[in-house]
């Protein structure tokens, strides 16, 4: 046994030292020459100016680079030979790394905060790295393991495996929680009202071997979905640390978060990508300044690290694909940040308890915001269940969702007065003003009726397992078809039909709208993604109105609804998916289902009292109302004319007074 963990130990570290990548120093002449690199896959690294960056190279990545108009040197690993010298200087000791927790020390320390904290903790491992070391979490919160009606946050650490600071901050962070409870207002206050959870170390593996990577050589902050370059929200071909944080994610419903890093001092919000040198501003950009700088100006001497306010926009300091922030405000709803926390990357372990004292407040002061801007619930008028819903904000092009089992909401906004709109399927949607203040919350509730309209309106659902229901036209080189795999609502949806390269597959219909109104429809769109720099589409759904092109997607999107206005008169409607000659991604297709039509001629009106349908109203409609009443089983609809649903002698008069005007 022991040979066989000899072996293994052997392995690992080979493994490692076979994936290690030198460290060196670019330069260039100019700065639209990142992109070279960046195209290359090129590990760029924190440190970039204009005319120089610090990166990460194989020893045939160093031969290439020297090969093209750049200038390249090899640079010392600081961080690297620090963790040589500690591991060298506390070999044998009952010490191991000074002050800095190895995993041993780091299992110990979390599980000795398990079994004297119970009331306010729970710990669980929510994966294992590519070495078999678990992937350690914290939840503190006064009821651990219950969903309550409060915000979730959570902090994430030591993802790059040799930048440490925040792997030690954060065990700051859980004993200062968990030790102030019940005797510190503020700490207890945080407990009592928000649901913290901690990951201080994301790669256990690159920490215990002194490197930026984990075992398989891969750097997890370019390893999740990336809007700009891998639009694909699955865990799919991603390092296991990665598919454990993105699982972990899902199962909760995290409103607010930050990753920890070091090699710089700032305080950094999305956009990350692309890469364009340039200010890359996300929908949520001003909440994003607003909280990046809560945390930077609680900072002692932010500002220290270089850049103005101690805060600074990704794409515009430097652009990475794959990274945590974007992910999680793209696809989860989570607003997360990157915390560069110290310009050393592993600095000396007797710097740690004077950082904790530098980045104490500004950690408390970022988590505190998880409290600011709108927060409520979304239920059922009738019902009081809570619903899937949006969130929308009127201005910014960003919704959130509820979470499901409760049906609360937490959106958070800087201070102002917003337009807050709750959409849900098959309800109506409901909007209100709310004013924002400087710091705390305001609460905005929604209860949502069911949409009348849906219950009178012509819809095509796909039920009918095929086009029928209306007269479909399809065009292109694969005709359309109904998917019973994929739907929004039932089971099933519109598909459009299989192409491949340099083919379009469309489907219309042509229709008599007979009033103002709109066509809505849900939507599902696989394939390639637009162009990250050119904003290009190559591969994409369009929705036309009359030849002319309303919209169009490309990309990764998961179900969402889409709205047009339509005046009255024919009309022909178009979805056409279309591809290029060049790259397959996702699935290659695009769905459409619940689609709402505009009004539409020949639709039954009822209340008319016309029980034979003859154009006019007479004694024989009132013969005929007579006889449904008594039981002929006659059509509601018609001979309803007080509307409540059911045939009786009050609809007989009614249906006299009005022959007798």
């Amino acid at each position: 046994m022991k040979i066989n963990i000899i072996i293994i130990l052997v392995l690992f570290t080979l493994g490692f030292s076979l994936s290690e990548k030198r460290m060196v120093e670019i330069t260039f002449n100019n700065i639209t020459k990142l992109q070279q690199l960046v195209d290359m896959g090129i590990d760029l690294d924190h440190h970039r100016t204009y005319s120089e960056v610090h990166a990460f190279v194989t020893d045939e990545e160093f031969q290439l680079i020297s090969q093209m108009n750049f200038g390249i040197r090899e640079i010392p690993n600081k961080a690297k030979l620090y963790f040589e010298e500690l591991k060298q200087s506390t070999m044998g000791s009952r010490n191991p790394m000074e002050d800095y927790h190895n995993y041993v020390e780091l299992t110990a320390f979390l599980q000795d905060i398990a079994d004297n904290y119970p009331d306010i903790t729970h710990l669980e491992s929510i994966g294992q790295s590519v070495q078999g070391r678990e992937l350690w979490v914290i939840e503190i919160s006064d009821n651990p393991g219950v969903n309550e009606i409060e915000p979730e946050f959570k902090y994430v650490a030591n993802m790059h495996g040799d930048e440490t600071v925040g792997r030690e901050l954060s065990l700051y962070l859980i004993e200062w929680l968990v030790e102030g409870y019940g005797s510190d207002p503020r700490a207890t206050d945080i407990v009592n009202n928000t649901d913290v959870f901690i990951m201080p170390t994301m790669n256990p593996d690159g920490f215990e071997n002194g490197s930026r990577y984990n075992a398989n050589g891969t750097d997890l902050n370019r390893d999740f979905p990336d809007q700009f370059s891998d639009p694909n929200n699955t865990t799919i071909g991603r390092e296991p640390e990665t598919r454990a944080v993105m699982e972990w994610t899902w199962d909760h419903h995290f409103v607010l978060s930050a990753n920890m890093h070091t090699g710089a001092l700032v305080a950094n919000y999305p956009y990350d990508g692309p890469n364009s040198g340039v200010y890359s501003a996300c929908p949520d950009d001003d909440l994003f300044i607003h909280i990046a700088r809560a945390y930077a100006d609680a900072h002692p001497n932010m500002e220290s690290g270089g850049f103005s306010n101690g805060i600074t926009n990704g794409s515009q300091w430097y652009a990475i694909s794959g990274g945590m922030q974007d992910w999680n405000y793209i696809w989860e709803d989570d607003f997360d940040i990157t915390l560069e926390q110290n310009e050393v990357k592993w600095p000396s372990s007797n710097q740690l308890a004077g950082l904790w004292e530098d980045h104490r407040e500004p950690m408390l002061v970022y988590l505190e915001q998880v409290h600011d801007g709108v927060r409520g619930i979304v239920i059922d008028a009738d019902s009081g269940e809570p619903l899937s819903a949006n969130i929308s904000v009127q201005g910014i092009d960003h919704d959130i969702l509820p979470d499901p089992e409760n049906g609360d909401y937490y959106r958070l906004l800087p201070a102002g007065t917003y337009t807050i709109t709750a959409h849900a399927f098959g309800y109506l949607a409901q909007s209100e003003t709310v004013t924002v203040p400087l710091s705390g919350f305001v609460e905005q509730n929604f209860e949502l009726s069911i949409d009348p309209w849906l219950a009178e309106a012509d819809i095509e659902d796909f039920e009918a397992g095929d086009f029928s229901d209306f007269e479909w036209t399809f065009g292109g080189n694969s005709n359309w078809q109904a998917d019973n795999s994929e739907s929004f609502e039932g089971d099933y949806s519109g598909r459009s039909g299989n192409i491949s390269d340099n083919q379009e597959s469309s489907v219309s219909i042509t229709l008599n709208v007979v009033e103002d109104g709109q066509i809505s429809f849900y939507k599902k769109v696989s394939c390639e993604s637009t162009g990250s720099v050119t904003g290009n589409y190559y591969d994409y759904l369009s929705f036309s109105i009359d030849g002319n092109e309303m919209e169009k997607w490309a990309g990764e999107i998961d179900w969402s609804l889409e709205e047009f206005p339509v005046s009255a008169g024919t009309h022909n409607f178009e979805w056409l998916f279309i591809k290029d000659g060049g790259v397959t991604s996702g699935s290659d297709a695009v769905w459409i289902d619940f689609v709402v039509l505009p009004p539409l001629e020949g639709g039954e009106e009822c209340g008319t009292g016309d029980i034979n349908d003859d154009g006019i109203n007479n004694v024989l409609d009132v013969v005929s109302l007579v006889n449904c009443v008594l039981g002929d089983g006659c059509d509601v609809c018609l001979g309803d004319m007080n509307q409540d649903g059911v045939l009786n002698v009050l609809d007989v008069v009614l249906l006299v007074n009005t022959i007798l005007g």
